[in-house]
């Protein structure tokens, strides 16, 4: 009896192994096409380039909204919150998609 124990044992640790190299070989395959996200420089740190876009999509909206209420369309924006938000959203976007990942 102590004998088969024994085999037993030594059989379920190398399928142990087996399993462990199989589990390593497939998380290897799939995270093989990762590739880290776009990074850029400012002041000597590497920061996402989403938010720098979307700093600029909020200091553009910023821009837009002084010139929409020079020329009197900010009245007529209604409702101003999801207009700005919008805008914000839709120049970061843009921003982000055409110099950072074009």
């Amino acid at each position: 009896m102590r004998v088969l124990r024994v085999k037993h044992l030594a059989g379920s640790r190398a399928r142990g192994r087996r399993v462990r190299a199989v589990a390593i070989a497939v998380a290897g395959a799939a995270v093989s096409g990762c590739r880290p996200g776009p990074d850029i420089t400012v002041a000597g740190s590497y920061f996402p380039s989403w938010m720098l876009a979307l700093v600029i999509g909020v200091l553009a909206t910023l821009v837009c909204w002084q010139i929409f209420t020079r020329i009197g369309i900010d009245a007529y924006l209604w409702p101003r919150p999801l207009v700005y938000a919008g805008l914000i959203l839709i120049i970061t976007l843009l921003l982000w998609l055409g110099v950072f990942r074009g």
